[in-house]
């Protein structure tokens, strides 16, 4: 049965679908398959009770609704459209700033159609199993869906899908959770390894960020004062790893980076978290070596009246 059903749905902007007319809107005129076709179901997500008409013609343009009989009148918003039949559908809903979306079923078929001739005409029956058709569509269509909500990226994943991916630690602090969980497989593929921490930190921070191990720094230097300077910058000799973040790094970011670092670090080794500037001050005990190098100052300009008479202090 799901496998012959076709829908309408609302565009995200409802005027664009129909219109709005003292207070009522009215949809566009919807075709179905063929003259007399039976319409299925009309599902209505709405903020307040609504009353519904709907009307139904063979004629592929039909004229204004106002001047028909409703084929259906329901203060509902979801209607099975038993009898409502015709080539094209049009629908009013009351008040219509109630209307959010909908979504418009076809063509008609019950599930009384499976039963046996004799049991086909009773409407009652039809009514009565009308209420479980409708929970065996929206039942159909989640499971439809269900493939596409296990993708991570997908726009609406299902809520354990951050369980089972090993990404539940990351969730609720405040982290972009929908970048960390499309990348959540290949975190964790890489969970404990530099190019897992630098995918992190991008996701996180949205900077690159270089990684410093003690041996990329030790073995090559020779003087105990160049050591004494390593250690200061890459944590005071007490970093098993270093961070080094570019000076435009938001304070914040980083704080919400240590909240979830300690997943990423291999167990037992500390780790310092640097922030480099673009420039620093220098005072009385500050040295330049003999590869540095000192820019000739901007040119400057004195100050005077326009008449051209400096006035020098």
């Amino acid at each position: 049965m799901e496998q012959t059903i076709r829908r309408y749905r609302s565009d995200w902007d409802l005027a664009r679908c129909g219109q709005f007319e003292n207070g009522i809107y009215r949809s566009r005129w919807y075709l179905g398959l063929r003259p007399g076709m039976e319409w299925l179901r009309l599902s209505l997500a709405v903020s307040r009770q609504v009353c519904v008409r709907a009307y139904a013609a063979d004629d592929p343009a039909p004229g204004t609704v106002y001047t028909m009989e409703p084929a259906l009148e329901r203060a509902a918003s979801d209607l099975l459209l038993y009898g409502v039949k015709g080539l094209s559908l049009c629908f009013t809903v009351e008040p219509g700033d109630a209307l959010i979306s909908y979504e418009l079923t076809f063509p008609g078929l019950s599930v009384d159609s499976f039963l046996p001739s004799v049991m086909q005409e009773d409407d009652t029956l039809r009514k009565l199993l009308g209420i479980y058709q409708s929970l065996y569509m929206d039942v159909n269509r989640e499971l439809s869906g269900f493939p596409e909500r296990l993708s991570p990226q997908s726009p609406d994943p299902l809520p354990e899908l951050h369980r089972w991916l090993g990404a539940s630690s990351w969730m609720g602090l405040g982290l972009p959770e929908r970048e960390l969980l499309a990348a959540a497989a290949e975190l964790n593929r890489h969970r404990g390894t530099k190019k897992g921490l630098q995918m992190l930190t991008r996701l996180v921070t949205g900077q690159p960020c270089e990684i410093a191990e003690p041996f990329q720094w030790e073995d090559g230097i020779r003087s105990a004062q160049e050591r004494d300077d390593c250690k200061r910058l890459y944590g005071g000799g007490q970093s098993g790893v270093t961070l080094l973040f570019p000076a435009g790094t938001s304070l914040e970011k980083l704080s919400l980076l240590k909240s979830v670092l300690d997943d990423f670090i291999p167990l037992g080794v500390p780790y310092t978290m640097v922030r480099l500037e673009d420039a620093a001050a220098m005072d009385g005990h500050s040295y330049l070596d003999g590869g540095a190098e000192i820019l000739d100052p901007p040119p400057g300009e004195l100050d005077g009246p326009e008449n051209g008479e400096w006035i020098l202090e």
